[in-house]
């Protein structure tokens, strides 16, 4: 996980992502259950059953099981062009926004959204209140765009990754699931293809999520609003949560920037996911670990 999406994550969270140094084998094999397809389940038991009771079949196997070759070329040549290709289009949808929202470009938005400034003898300020409402509006008229022109990218990068796993299937299947020991992993990938497609939508979904609610902070504040002695400088001080330490010309080139580095990151994340998934799946596994499969006192 690179650095950029780690900060990220604590800047559109507010919290930290701490990894635990050892894995609870028991509880990752009973999620492990719980989130195979019952049809598949029952099918991976009646594999399971019959490589239990025709062991012959099993020996005469070859000595790597569930390999093939093809797919394995496929997956270690495909995945990091999927990769590059991520990148670049998040590298130029970042230099696009950055550009839609530099300082001008937020005074003319703000200006022409409606009420969304308001001018008096004492000077310029923000005229959005502290409630579910204007927040919202003033969301939708900003922020809101960005997500949306976000969400597509990951949905394009994702089914670039759908169409290779659909590929690569096609010959992991045709080469290596010939009996029922060979059956045994591509079994247990499709059982996990409903969890998978849940957890990427909710992962999705999370881009606007997130954006709504780090957005809404900015705006949790009490006492009179703050005055500007122009326009622009209210502007540029719009959203002084996401841009604590003025890095940035204005609060919305700050947001922009840690939400490009948590869309791209998120969606490295699952091609990354994606390609270690076919890494260890790809190759297979050898006679010598069929005891794997054995319950103990099973010999």
């Amino acid at each position: 996980m690179e650095d950029s999406f780690r900060r990220s994550i604590r800047k559109m969270t507010g919290t930290s992502m701490h990894l635990s140094v050892h894995a609870d084998h028991p509880a990752i094999v009973a999620t492990l259950s719980q989130s195979m397809m019952v049809t598949w389940s029952i099918v991976l038991f009646e594999h399971l059953d019959a490589l239990l009771n025709n062991r012959e079949e099993a020996v005469s196997s070859s000595e790597l099981i569930s390999y093939s070759a093809t797919a394995w070329k496929l997956c270690e040549s495909s995945f990091p062009q999927i990769v590059a290709d991520a990148s670049k289009l998040y590298d130029e949808f970042r230099a696009k926004w950055m550009q839609r929202f530099s300082t001008d470009e937020v005074l003319r938005l703000l200006l022409e959204g409606g009420d969304f400034l308001h001018h008096d003898e004492n000077g310029w300020c923000l005229a959005v209140k502290n409630n579910k409402q204007d927040i919202n509006a003033f969301y939708s008229a900003t922020i809101h765009l960005l997500v949306s022109d976000a969400e597509p990218l990951f949905v394009r990068m994702h089914g670039r990754v759908m169409q290779l796993q659909e590929k690569l299937c096609k010959y992991w299947h045709g080469e290596s699931a010939v009996d029922a020991v060979s059956k045994l992993l591509p079994c247990l990938e499709e059982g996990l293809r409903e969890k998978e497609n849940a957890l990427v939508t909710s992962l999705r979904s999370s881009l606007n999520t997130l954006a709504k609610k780090r957005f809404a902070a900015a705006f949790n504040v009490k006492g009179a609003p703050k005055y500007y002695r122009t326009a622009a400088g209210c502007a540029r001080n719009v959203g002084r949560l996401w841009n604590p330490h003025y890095a940035y010309e204005n609060g919305f080139l700050a947001f922009t920037d840690d939400f490009c580095d948590y869309a791209r990151g998120l969606t490295l994340q699952v091609i990354d996911w994606y390609r270690d998934k076919w890494s260890l799946f790809l190759r297979g596994f050898n006679r010598g670990q069929l005891n794997l499969f054995e319950t103990k006192g099973e010999r």
